[in-house]
């Protein structure tokens, strides 16, 4: 049902706004319409032309449904630009013959009430009927009128008629899509676009594909310009940040996006909840000031509106607690990976910190990073240091995990006499969490299931290193405490391109020997402290440091620790802190050596040997006896 039109609707209507609302909408419009050319003629014409495979066709594909999702959207507001032109047409014109009427009844002193009648101007008003009746007749009668009235009808049947149009319009679901909710999309239009822009840039990553389909398609990609690489970045930070097979500096720029965005977040978050802790706490006290904080019938009972607000208050501090666990760890990651060119101290002398990448990073669960000392992307030997129990990258002691990668590329750059090194913590895993303080452990530190879900991930990762740097001299995978099991399944379901397999305070890695890892025995090596607890379980299978394993058992030397994890997490000290000159060189010292490849310097507490078989079969012995001559007893002779 449409609206009638008056004279007075008419007369108040507003034609400029429409007008307004067509140019603001025209505006979005012809930028939606560039943004349709740009994605077709630069992006997707060439992408097609310079990109190929799997990935490339699905992408594609993705990309041509979104390029007509981006046409309907386009045809869609244009026909709301036609649509508010042809309004403003029609009420101006409208309008243009109200105003006609109005200059003809004003030049013979006529008025015109609210809903279009004509009267004569009576004033004063005449005591004499006749008199009245006289000035109608004339009016009536005047070809002016006449005109008048029909320049009135004409200006009401032209607005009804574009009020019945757009009505009408808005009903159209097929043209008009929203129907009714025209103005509401009207003024969302931006967003509109914005979204669509965004659905369209997400179409364009090659989610799940190789790093090699990866890395030609970036290469593609930056075909169109560096600005475009640089938009993709800022604009869709998480799905580039953990894309492998790009560039570290690409990645790097995107998760930096990300930790930043995640900080800035917890510190409004934490400012808001503080306040709201602040404010119901004062409103529990004013409470229990005014007498109210308990039932009146049952002194020892809460009131209903203290027990409320005391849920509430919980309810702020367990978010609180959150936000002020994971916030500092978070800014203490940003620290560690600001450290690049800084000084640090590294056995007993100044160095200066190798470039630091955040490869990858998310707060899921109990928090995903991955960290590189050193560029991967030019560094001669690489190393992957696969990080164990309690690792979480939401929690502060993570800079100690940071700190075990800095190290071991200072220790190989030293060993090897060159900045040639790059060490990867990769914590790209859920990690078991467990309460040391309490021992509280949690079921899956004696599963493999979580080192199992992380096969496909550092796979794809240790795979995707070589596409970036593909002149690697020497290439390691360290696996550390429940990282060695991780290393171990993703080990024994592939032949890895990795050089050498460092297992360090293992409780194993669910290979029974070391030729299980699909590499030569001689290049996987093993070292555990005396006091390490860990090793000590061995719920994984065998441990990688005993003889019958058949890998290199090197010395570690590690001192320090306490109860209850002892020396677990002293491997990765500086010398002066875990060597003790009697039994050989540290742990560190050792992974420097293997990780630079200078393996003829590591000291060996035994080295590989062959694998522990078990014995052979004895046969059991003969249950039958056997038969044997008959002594008679003589009888005596008479």
């Amino acid at each position: 049902m449409t609206t009638q039109i008056t004279y007075s609707l008419l007369r108040a209507a507003q034609a400029e706004a429409y007008a307004d609302a067509a140019d603001a909408m025209k505006t979005v419009v012809d930028g939606f319409e560039q943004s349709a050319v740009d994605l077709n003629h630069q992006i997707y014409q060439r992408l097609e032309d310079s990109w190929s495979g799997p990935a490339a066709t699905a992408a594609l594909s993705t990309i041509g449904t979104a390029v007509g999702d981006y046409q309907a959207t386009l045809d869609y507001l244009g026909r709301f630009v036609g649509l508010l032109r042809s309004a403003y047409e029609g009420i101006a014109d409208a309008q243009a013959y109200l105003n006609a009427a109005a200059g003809i009844a004003a030049r013979n002193d006529w008025q015109i009430d609210d809903f279009g009648q004509t009267y004569p101007t009576l004033t004063p008003a005449p005591h004499n009927q006749a008199i009245v009746q006289q000035l109608y007749e004339e009016m009536n009668n005047s070809p002016d009128y006449a005109e008048m009235q029909d320049l009135i009808r004409r200006a009401l049947s032209t607005a009804q008629a574009v009020n019945d149009q757009v009505a009408s319009a808005m009903d159209d679901t097929e043209q008009y899509g929203q129907g009714k909710n025209w103005q509401t999309d009207a003024a969302s239009s931006q967003a509109s676009a914005s979204a669509m822009e965004a659905k369209l840039e997400k179409s364009l990553i090659p989610t799940g594909a190789d790093s090699s389909e990866t890395a030609a398609w970036w290469s593609a990609f930056g075909k169109n310009g560096a600005a475009a690489q640089v938009q993709l970045i800022k604009d869709q930070p998480a799905a580039i940040g953990a894309l492998n097979g790009l560039p570290a500096t690409v990645r790097d720029k995107a998760n930096r996006i990300l930790l930043t965005g995640d900080i800035n977040h917890d510190t409004q978050l934490q400012s808001t909840l503080t306040a709201q802790q602040k404010q119901v706490e004062a409103e529990i006290n004013q409470l229990y000031a005014s007498g109210k904080a308990v039932n009146p019938l049952a002194p020892n009972v809460p009131s209903l509106q203290l027990k409320a607000l005391t849920d509430q208050l919980n309810s702020i501090e367990t978010r609180l607690a959150s936000v002020n666990g994971q916030l500092p760890a978070l800014q203490m990651l940003q620290q560690n990976i600001n450290m690049s060119g800084q000084p640090y101290s590294f056995e007993g002398r100044q160095v200066t910190m190798p470039p630091m990448y955040l490869l990858g990073f998310d707060t899921n669960d109990a928090g995903h990073a991955i960290v590189a000392c050193g560029d991967p992307d030019t560094a001669k030997n690489v190393c992957v240091y696969v990080p164990g129990l309690n690792t979480s990258s939401n929690n502060t002691h993570f800079q100690y995990d940071i700190q075990h990668t800095q190290n071991m590329t200072l220790a190989a750059d030293k060993d090897s006499g060159a900045n040639d090194t790059a060490t990867i913590i990769w914590l790209g895993y859920n990690a078991p969490q467990f309460d040391v303080a309490s021992a509280n452990f949690s079921p899956d530190v004696v599963s493999t299931d979580d080192a199992t879900a992380a096969v496909a991930n550092l796979t794809s990762f240790i795979n995707s290193l070589r596409v970036t740097n593909p002149h690697i001299n020497n290439y390691t995978l360290l696996g550390h405490s429940y990282g060695s099991l991780v290393v171990g399944e993703t080990a024994k379901a592939s032949h890895l391109p990795v050089d050498n397999i460092v297992l360090v305070g293992s409780p194993g890695t669910s290979a029974n020997s070391a030729d299980q890892l699909n590499i030569d025995p001689s290049h996987v090596w093993a070292g555990t402290a005396s006091d390490d607890p860990v090793a000590r379980l061995q719920w994984f299978g065998p441990a990688p440091t005993s003889a019958g394993f058949g890998a290199n058992q090197f010395t570690v030397n590690a001192t320090g620790g306490g109860f209850p994890m002892g020396q677990h997490g002293e491997y990765f000290d500086v010398t002066g802190n875990n060597a003790n000159n009697d039994y050989g060189d540290s742990s560190l010292t050792n992974i420097g050596y293997i990780i630079s490849g200078h393996t003829d310097k590591v000291q060996l507490v035994h080295s590989a040997g062959p694998i522990w078989q078990p014995p052979q079969s004895i046969p059991s012995p003969s249950t039958q006896v056997p038969s044997t001559p008959s002594h008679q007893t003589p009888s005596p002779q008479p």
